[in-house]
Protein backbone atom coordinates (compact mmCIF):
# COMPACT_ATOMS: atom_id res chain seq x y z
CA UNK A 1 0.00 0.00 0.00
CA UNK A 2 1.64 3.45 -1.15
CA UNK A 3 -0.60 6.51 0.36
CA UNK A 4 0.04 9.69 -2.24
CA UNK A 5 -0.58 13.47 -1.33
CA UNK A 6 -2.96 14.56 -4.23
CA UNK A 7 -4.02 18.24 -4.15
CA UNK A 8 -5.35 18.31 -8.07
CA UNK A 9 -2.08 19.66 -9.14
CA UNK A 10 0.11 18.69 -12.12
CA UNK A 11 2.81 17.07 -9.90
CA UNK A 12 0.92 15.31 -7.57
CA UNK A 13 -1.50 13.95 -9.94
CA UNK A 14 1.58 12.97 -12.14
CA UNK A 15 2.71 10.79 -9.38
CA UNK A 16 -0.47 9.18 -8.28
CA UNK A 17 -0.39 8.04 -11.61
CA UNK A 18 2.84 6.94 -11.65
CA UNK A 19 2.27 4.91 -8.46
CA UNK A 20 -0.69 3.23 -8.91
CA UNK A 21 0.77 0.99 -11.74
CA UNK A 22 3.87 0.32 -10.07
CA UNK A 23 2.07 -0.93 -7.09
CA UNK A 24 -0.25 -2.85 -8.97
CA UNK A 25 2.19 -4.51 -10.32
CA UNK A 26 4.00 -6.18 -7.25
CA UNK A 27 0.42 -6.88 -5.67
CA UNK A 28 0.07 -3.71 -3.80
CA UNK A 29 -1.81 -0.77 -4.21
CA UNK A 30 -2.42 2.92 -4.11
CA UNK A 31 -4.65 5.41 -2.72
CA UNK A 32 -4.63 9.38 -2.61
CA UNK A 33 -5.25 11.47 0.31
CA UNK A 34 -6.80 14.58 -0.66
CA UNK A 35 -6.87 17.75 1.88
CA UNK A 36 -9.41 20.11 1.65
CA UNK A 37 -7.17 22.90 3.66
CA UNK A 38 -10.14 25.23 3.42
CA UNK A 39 -8.10 28.32 3.26
CA UNK A 40 -9.68 29.16 -0.32
CA UNK A 41 -13.46 28.83 -1.27
CA UNK A 42 -12.59 26.76 -4.19
CA UNK A 43 -10.88 24.11 -1.86
CA UNK A 44 -13.83 21.72 -1.54
CA UNK A 45 -14.37 22.13 -5.12
CA UNK A 46 -10.79 21.26 -5.82
CA UNK A 47 -10.38 18.23 -3.30
CA UNK A 48 -13.43 16.65 -4.72
CA UNK A 49 -12.37 16.93 -8.33
CA UNK A 50 -8.94 15.30 -7.87
CA UNK A 51 -10.78 12.45 -6.10
CA UNK A 52 -12.62 12.59 -8.65
CA UNK A 53 -9.78 12.17 -11.04
CA UNK A 54 -8.61 9.59 -9.41
CA UNK A 55 -11.65 7.25 -9.02
CA UNK A 56 -12.24 7.50 -13.00
CA UNK A 57 -8.95 6.10 -13.07
CA UNK A 58 -9.61 3.46 -10.68
CA UNK A 59 -7.33 4.47 -8.09
CA UNK A 60 -9.32 4.80 -4.47
CA UNK A 61 -9.41 8.34 -3.01
CA UNK A 62 -9.93 9.59 0.94
CA UNK A 63 -10.90 13.47 1.23
CA UNK A 64 -9.37 14.80 4.22
CA UNK A 65 -11.23 17.96 5.90
CA UNK A 66 -8.46 19.72 7.72
CA UNK A 67 -9.11 20.99 11.34
CA UNK A 68 -9.17 25.09 11.79
CA UNK A 69 -5.61 26.00 11.78
CA UNK A 70 -5.34 29.73 10.96
CA UNK A 71 -3.61 31.03 7.92
CA UNK A 72 0.08 30.94 8.57
CA UNK A 73 1.48 28.90 5.97
CA UNK A 74 4.08 27.22 8.19
CA UNK A 75 1.08 26.09 10.45
CA UNK A 76 -1.13 25.10 7.54
CA UNK A 77 1.69 23.23 5.74
CA UNK A 78 2.53 21.17 9.86
CA UNK A 79 -1.48 20.55 10.28
CA UNK A 80 -1.45 19.18 6.68
CA UNK A 81 1.45 17.04 6.88
CA UNK A 82 0.24 15.77 10.01
CA UNK A 83 -3.18 14.74 8.61
CA UNK A 84 -1.79 13.45 5.73
CA UNK A 85 0.75 10.89 7.87
CA UNK A 86 -2.21 9.76 10.52
CA UNK A 87 -4.49 8.69 7.24
CA UNK A 88 -1.57 7.19 5.96
CA UNK A 89 -1.22 4.88 8.52
CA UNK A 90 -4.92 4.07 9.11
CA UNK A 91 -5.01 2.95 6.01
CA UNK A 92 -2.14 0.71 6.73
CA UNK A 93 0.21 2.42 4.43
CA UNK A 94 3.97 3.01 5.53
CA UNK A 95 4.80 5.04 2.90
CA UNK A 96 3.24 8.72 1.67
CA UNK A 97 4.77 9.94 -1.36
CA UNK A 98 5.13 13.70 -1.74
CA UNK A 99 5.31 14.53 -5.51
CA UNK A 100 8.37 17.04 -4.73
CA UNK A 101 10.47 17.98 -8.14
CA UNK A 102 13.76 19.16 -9.42
CA UNK A 103 12.37 22.69 -9.32
CA UNK A 104 11.36 22.63 -5.79
CA UNK A 105 14.63 21.11 -5.12
CA UNK A 106 16.31 24.14 -6.42
CA UNK A 107 13.96 26.53 -4.85
CA UNK A 108 14.44 24.79 -1.48
CA UNK A 109 18.45 25.21 -1.92
CA UNK A 110 18.00 28.42 -2.29
CA UNK A 111 15.58 29.44 0.35
CA UNK A 112 17.65 27.62 2.81
CA UNK A 113 20.72 29.23 1.65
CA UNK A 114 19.30 32.61 2.40
CA UNK A 115 18.35 31.44 5.97
CA UNK A 116 21.65 30.45 7.14
CA UNK A 117 20.78 26.79 7.38
CA UNK A 118 24.23 25.87 6.63
CA UNK A 119 25.71 22.33 5.16
CA UNK A 120 22.89 20.49 6.10
CA UNK A 121 20.25 23.32 4.45
CA UNK A 122 22.12 23.09 1.41
CA UNK A 123 21.15 19.47 1.08
CA UNK A 124 17.43 20.41 0.13
CA UNK A 125 14.40 18.10 0.53
CA UNK A 126 15.85 14.44 1.49
CA UNK A 127 14.16 11.74 -0.70
CA UNK A 128 12.93 9.86 2.44
CA UNK A 129 12.14 10.99 5.73
CA UNK A 130 10.56 9.77 9.01
CA UNK A 131 7.53 11.67 9.88
CA UNK A 132 5.23 10.22 12.70
CA UNK A 133 4.26 7.09 11.77
CA UNK A 134 5.38 7.13 8.34
CA UNK A 135 8.34 7.72 6.34
CA UNK A 136 7.63 10.64 3.40
CA UNK A 137 9.43 9.45 0.38
CA UNK A 138 9.62 12.07 -3.14
CA UNK A 139 10.53 9.55 -5.80
CA UNK A 140 10.11 12.74 -8.31
CA UNK A 141 12.91 14.91 -7.28
CA UNK A 142 15.22 14.44 -9.99
CA UNK A 143 12.46 15.15 -12.42
CA UNK A 144 11.19 18.60 -13.80
CA UNK A 145 7.91 19.60 -13.35
CA UNK A 146 7.45 20.07 -17.41
CA UNK A 147 7.98 16.60 -17.87
CA UNK A 148 5.33 16.00 -15.26
CA UNK A 149 3.08 17.65 -17.15
CA UNK A 150 4.05 16.23 -20.58
CA UNK A 151 3.12 13.04 -18.76
CA UNK A 152 -0.50 14.14 -18.11
CA UNK A 153 -1.22 15.40 -21.20
CA UNK A 154 -0.07 12.04 -22.76
CA UNK A 155 -3.01 10.64 -20.91
CA UNK A 156 -5.64 13.75 -21.70
CA UNK A 157 -5.50 14.03 -17.90
CA UNK A 158 -6.55 17.80 -16.65
CA UNK A 159 -5.03 19.36 -13.46
CA UNK A 160 -5.73 22.69 -11.57
CA UNK A 161 -3.28 24.95 -11.51
CA UNK A 162 -2.38 26.21 -7.61
CA UNK A 163 -3.12 30.25 -7.78
CA UNK A 164 -0.17 30.20 -4.80
CA UNK A 165 2.22 29.52 -7.61
CA UNK A 166 1.87 32.54 -8.68
CA UNK A 167 1.54 34.63 -5.67
CA UNK A 168 3.88 36.57 -3.70
CA UNK A 169 4.59 33.59 -1.66
CA UNK A 170 8.80 32.73 -1.43
CA UNK A 171 9.10 29.64 -3.55
CA UNK A 172 6.54 32.39 -6.38
CA UNK A 173 8.91 34.94 -6.04
CA UNK A 174 11.77 32.65 -6.43
CA UNK A 175 10.46 30.95 -9.17
CA UNK A 176 9.84 34.02 -11.27
CA UNK A 177 13.35 35.41 -10.77
CA UNK A 178 14.76 31.50 -12.20
CA UNK A 179 13.19 32.37 -15.17
CA UNK A 180 12.45 28.34 -14.97
CA UNK A 181 9.01 27.13 -14.64
CA UNK A 182 10.40 24.06 -17.12
CA UNK A 183 13.09 23.17 -14.62
CA UNK A 184 15.96 22.20 -16.83
CA UNK A 185 17.69 25.44 -16.90
CA UNK A 186 21.21 26.02 -15.32
CA UNK A 187 20.19 27.16 -12.25
CA UNK A 188 17.98 24.00 -11.28
CA UNK A 189 20.73 21.86 -12.71
CA UNK A 190 23.10 23.49 -10.29
CA UNK A 191 21.03 24.18 -7.51
CA UNK A 192 20.23 19.79 -7.54
CA UNK A 193 24.16 19.54 -8.04
CA UNK A 194 24.81 21.24 -4.83
CA UNK A 195 21.75 19.08 -3.09
CA UNK A 196 23.22 15.88 -3.75
CA UNK A 197 27.00 16.46 -2.74
CA UNK A 198 25.73 18.07 0.25
CA UNK A 199 23.38 15.34 0.52
CA UNK A 200 25.97 12.50 0.49
CA UNK A 201 28.06 14.72 2.87
CA UNK A 202 24.96 15.05 5.68
CA UNK A 203 24.35 11.10 5.39
CA UNK A 204 27.50 10.52 6.94
CA UNK A 205 27.29 12.93 9.49
CA UNK A 206 24.18 12.15 10.40
CA UNK A 207 24.96 8.46 10.94
CA UNK A 208 28.54 9.98 13.42
CA UNK A 209 25.58 12.15 15.22
CA UNK A 210 23.57 9.31 15.05
CA UNK A 211 25.65 7.29 17.58
CA UNK A 212 26.56 9.67 19.53
CA UNK A 213 22.59 10.81 20.55
CA UNK A 214 22.38 7.15 21.18
CA UNK A 215 24.70 7.18 24.21
CA UNK A 216 24.24 10.63 25.36
CA UNK A 217 20.66 11.37 24.98
CA UNK A 218 17.27 10.18 26.73
CA UNK A 219 14.99 11.48 25.38
CA UNK A 220 11.25 11.73 27.17
CA UNK A 221 7.31 11.20 25.85
CA UNK A 222 6.91 13.74 27.75
CA UNK A 223 8.44 16.39 25.25
CA UNK A 224 11.57 16.70 26.91
CA UNK A 225 15.29 15.16 26.53
CA UNK A 226 18.04 15.05 29.10
CA UNK A 227 22.03 15.14 27.55
CA UNK A 228 24.79 14.13 29.38
CA UNK A 229 26.73 17.39 29.50
CA UNK A 230 30.18 14.82 30.14
CA UNK A 231 29.79 13.53 26.54
CA UNK A 232 28.39 17.23 25.22
CA UNK A 233 32.03 19.06 26.94
CA UNK A 234 34.18 15.90 25.25
CA UNK A 235 33.12 16.50 21.86
CA UNK A 236 34.44 19.39 19.01
CA UNK A 237 32.34 22.39 17.90
CA UNK A 238 30.84 20.77 15.15
CA UNK A 239 29.35 17.98 16.92
CA UNK A 240 27.98 20.17 20.35
CA UNK A 241 26.45 22.62 17.08
CA UNK A 242 24.81 19.45 15.11
CA UNK A 243 23.45 17.70 18.62
CA UNK A 244 21.62 21.24 20.18
CA UNK A 245 20.80 21.30 16.41
CA UNK A 246 19.02 18.45 16.05
CA UNK A 247 17.93 18.69 20.03
CA UNK A 248 16.22 22.19 19.40
CA UNK A 249 14.69 20.87 16.13
CA UNK A 250 13.02 18.13 17.81
CA UNK A 251 11.68 18.96 21.28
CA UNK A 252 10.78 22.67 19.62
CA UNK A 253 8.38 20.86 16.57
CA UNK A 254 9.96 22.32 13.49
CA UNK A 255 9.79 21.10 10.41
CA UNK A 256 13.00 23.29 9.26
CA UNK A 257 16.90 22.79 11.04
CA UNK A 258 17.57 25.65 13.27
CA UNK A 259 19.23 27.97 11.61
CA UNK A 260 22.93 28.63 12.89
CA UNK A 261 22.61 32.01 13.78
CA UNK A 262 20.50 31.15 16.51
CA UNK A 263 22.87 28.29 17.84
CA UNK A 264 25.47 30.00 18.57
CA UNK A 265 24.67 32.50 21.91
CA UNK A 266 23.22 29.94 23.32
CA UNK A 267 26.43 27.53 22.84
CA UNK A 268 28.75 30.38 23.92
CA UNK A 269 26.75 30.19 27.05
CA UNK A 270 26.48 26.52 27.67
CA UNK A 271 30.30 26.57 27.24
CA UNK A 272 30.09 28.42 30.38
CA UNK A 273 27.91 26.57 32.43
CA UNK A 274 24.54 28.76 31.47
CA UNK A 275 21.82 28.05 29.73
CA UNK A 276 19.32 30.04 27.67
CA UNK A 277 16.95 29.73 25.42
CA UNK A 278 16.59 29.43 21.64
CA UNK A 279 14.03 28.13 19.35
CA UNK A 280 11.09 28.15 21.16
CA UNK A 281 13.45 25.66 23.68
CA UNK A 282 14.63 26.07 26.82
CA UNK A 283 18.02 24.76 27.49
CA UNK A 284 18.90 24.69 31.32
CA UNK A 285 22.06 22.49 33.37
CA UNK A 286 20.58 20.34 35.87
CA UNK A 287 23.55 18.18 38.14
CA UNK A 288 25.58 16.10 35.43
CA UNK A 289 22.76 16.84 32.52
CA UNK A 290 21.82 19.73 30.40
CA UNK A 291 17.74 20.03 30.26
CA UNK A 292 16.44 20.59 26.91
CA UNK A 293 12.41 21.41 27.37
CA UNK A 294 10.16 23.38 25.50
CA UNK A 295 10.40 27.20 26.33
CA UNK A 296 7.38 28.16 28.35
CA UNK A 297 6.65 31.38 26.71
CA UNK A 298 6.49 29.69 22.83
CA UNK A 299 4.07 27.15 23.80
CA UNK A 300 0.85 26.96 21.08
CA UNK A 301 -2.15 28.98 22.58
CA UNK A 302 -5.16 26.91 23.78
CA UNK A 303 -7.78 25.92 20.93
CA UNK A 304 -10.79 24.23 20.66
CA UNK A 305 -11.20 20.31 19.71
CA UNK A 306 -13.26 20.66 16.75
CA UNK A 307 -13.66 16.89 16.36
CA UNK A 308 -12.89 12.94 17.82
CA UNK A 309 -9.51 12.60 16.14
CA UNK A 310 -6.43 13.46 16.86
CA UNK A 311 -5.65 17.35 16.76
CA UNK A 312 -2.03 18.78 16.18
CA UNK A 313 -1.19 21.07 18.93
CA UNK A 314 1.85 22.73 19.60
CA UNK A 315 3.55 21.59 16.43
CA UNK A 316 4.78 18.07 18.89
CA UNK A 317 1.75 16.63 20.01
CA UNK A 318 -1.18 14.69 18.71
CA UNK A 319 -4.50 14.72 20.92
CA UNK A 320 -7.83 13.23 21.28
CA UNK A 321 -11.05 14.80 23.38
CA UNK A 322 -14.85 14.78 22.71
CA UNK A 323 -15.26 18.02 20.78
CA UNK A 324 -16.15 21.05 22.67
CA UNK A 325 -13.29 21.10 24.79
CA UNK A 326 -10.07 22.72 24.54
CA UNK A 327 -6.14 21.92 24.77
CA UNK A 328 -3.71 24.19 25.84
CA UNK A 329 -0.72 24.71 27.83
CA UNK A 330 -1.17 23.48 31.65
CA UNK A 331 0.38 26.21 32.85
CA UNK A 332 2.65 27.12 36.24
CA UNK A 333 -0.67 27.87 38.58
CA UNK A 334 -2.49 24.16 37.84
CA UNK A 335 1.71 22.69 37.72
CA UNK A 336 2.00 23.74 41.24
CA UNK A 337 -1.42 22.35 42.09
CA UNK A 338 -0.91 19.16 40.64
CA UNK A 339 2.83 18.42 41.70
CA UNK A 340 1.26 18.68 45.22
CA UNK A 341 -2.01 16.44 44.23
CA UNK A 342 -0.89 13.99 41.27
CA UNK A 343 1.97 11.50 41.98
CA UNK A 344 3.37 11.51 38.39
CA UNK A 345 3.47 15.15 38.00
CA UNK A 346 5.99 15.61 41.20
CA UNK A 347 8.99 13.78 39.05
CA UNK A 348 8.32 16.63 35.89
CA UNK A 349 10.35 19.09 35.76
CA UNK A 350 8.22 22.26 36.41
CA UNK A 351 9.18 23.91 32.99
CA UNK A 352 8.32 20.85 31.51
CA UNK A 353 5.44 20.47 33.37
CA UNK A 354 3.63 23.51 32.82
CA UNK A 355 4.12 23.13 28.66
CA UNK A 356 2.10 20.03 28.75
CA UNK A 357 -0.72 19.69 26.87
CA UNK A 358 -4.23 20.06 29.37
CA UNK A 359 -7.70 19.04 28.42
CA UNK A 360 -10.52 21.55 29.49
CA UNK A 361 -14.51 21.57 29.15
CA UNK A 362 -15.51 25.13 30.38
CA UNK A 363 -12.33 26.56 31.17
CA UNK A 364 -12.33 23.22 34.00
CA UNK A 365 -9.09 21.18 34.06
CA UNK A 366 -10.15 17.59 32.82
CA UNK A 367 -7.05 15.91 31.73
CA UNK A 368 -3.47 16.20 31.36
CA UNK A 369 -3.26 12.89 29.12
CA UNK A 370 1.07 12.53 29.25
CA UNK A 371 0.93 12.25 33.12
CA UNK A 372 -1.96 10.02 33.52
CA UNK A 373 -4.19 12.61 34.70
CA UNK A 374 -7.98 12.64 34.63
CA UNK A 375 -10.61 13.93 36.73
CA UNK A 376 -12.99 11.20 35.75
CA UNK A 377 -15.77 13.91 35.04
CA UNK A 378 -15.49 13.47 30.53
CA UNK A 379 -15.20 9.76 28.71
CA UNK A 380 -13.69 9.06 27.11
CA UNK A 381 -10.33 9.71 28.53
CA UNK A 382 -8.39 12.33 26.52
CA UNK A 383 -5.00 11.28 24.86
CA UNK A 384 -1.87 12.93 23.38
CA UNK A 385 1.19 11.52 22.37
CA UNK A 386 4.55 13.38 21.83
CA UNK A 387 4.67 13.16 17.94
CA UNK A 388 7.27 15.94 16.74
CA UNK A 389 7.12 16.47 13.04
CA UNK A 390 10.56 15.50 12.73
CA UNK A 391 12.38 12.79 14.48
CA UNK A 392 15.80 13.64 16.60
CA UNK A 393 17.37 11.63 14.56
CA UNK A 394 17.26 11.04 10.84
CA UNK A 395 18.93 8.56 8.23
CA UNK A 396 19.02 10.99 4.84
CA UNK A 397 19.06 9.07 1.61
CA UNK A 398 22.86 9.86 0.62
CA UNK A 399 22.32 10.14 -3.51
CA UNK A 400 21.54 7.19 -5.51
CA UNK A 401 19.05 6.52 -7.95
CA UNK A 402 15.82 8.48 -6.60
CA UNK A 403 13.60 5.54 -6.05
CA UNK A 404 16.89 4.03 -3.30
CA UNK A 405 15.77 5.04 0.48
CA UNK A 406 19.21 4.91 1.75
CA UNK A 407 20.17 2.70 4.81
CA UNK A 408 16.47 2.42 5.87
CA UNK A 409 16.16 -0.35 3.06
CA UNK A 410 18.31 -2.79 1.82
CA UNK A 411 17.51 -2.79 -2.32
CA UNK A 412 15.63 0.31 -3.81
CA UNK A 413 11.93 0.24 -3.62
CA UNK A 414 10.86 2.45 -6.81
CA UNK A 415 11.84 2.69 -10.21
CA UNK A 416 9.89 4.60 -11.72
CA UNK A 417 8.85 4.74 -15.72
CA UNK A 418 11.19 7.06 -18.29
CA UNK A 419 8.96 10.81 -17.95
CA UNK A 420 10.21 12.82 -20.82
CA UNK A 421 10.47 15.98 -21.25
CA UNK A 422 10.39 15.90 -25.32
CA UNK A 423 6.92 14.30 -25.55
CA UNK A 424 4.17 16.28 -27.48
CA UNK A 425 3.06 19.32 -24.73
CA UNK A 426 -0.29 19.00 -26.98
Amino acid sequence: MLAVAVSGGPDSLALALLAEPWARARGGRAIGLVVDHGVRAAAALEARLAAAWLAARSIEARIITLARAGTDAQALRRARLAALAEAAAEVGALHLLLAHHALDQAETVLIRLGRGSGEGGLAGMPVVRPLGPVRLLRPLLGAPPVALKAFLRGLGQPWIEDPSNTGRTTRAVLRAALRDGDGQGVGVQAAAQVAAAASRRRAAAEAVLARALAQAVTLSPLGFAQLDAASFAAWDETMRQAALAALLRCIGGHQHPVRQDRLAPLLHRMARGGGGTAAGCLVARRGTTWLVAREPAAVAAEVEMAGASPVPWDGRWRVTAVPGSTVGPLGAAEAALLRRTHTPARDVPAAVLATLPAIRHGGVLVAVPPILYHSGRWLPVPQARFRPPVALVELWAGGGELGAIGSLVTRPMLRWPAVRADTDRG
